[in-house]
């Protein structure tokens, strides 16, 4: 008499542990991560926008602008990317 087994669908030890749970927490620390340094570049940029004004007025006031236009330039550049980074910025958060 032949016997019929059925087959085993599954051969997971449920006592070992999972792999994906260790990439998930390694995420998670790397989600963090992330959010802080973006949180911190946002930080910066946001406090930049404040002492900019004052010191491209400076450059102004000071015929800095005849000496060095690149100089004066280059400062209203970077107000003009600090306001664009730094707009969505909440120290709450």
């Amino acid at each position: 008499m032949v016997e019929i087994r059925d087959p085993v669908m599954s051969t997971a030890d449920p006592s070992i542990p999972r792999p994906p749970a260790v990439a998930s927490s390694l995420q998670a620390l790397l989600a963090t991560v992330i959010a802080t340094v973006v949180s911190v570049f946002r930080g910066v940029a946001f406090w930049a926008t404040i002492p900019l004004p004052l010191v491209i007025a400076g450059t102004l006031a000071t015929d800095v602008v005849a000496t060095d236009p690149l100089l004066v330039g280059a400062l209203v550049a970077l107000n003009v990317i600090c306001v664009a980074l730094g707009h969505n910025y909440s120290p709450n958060t």
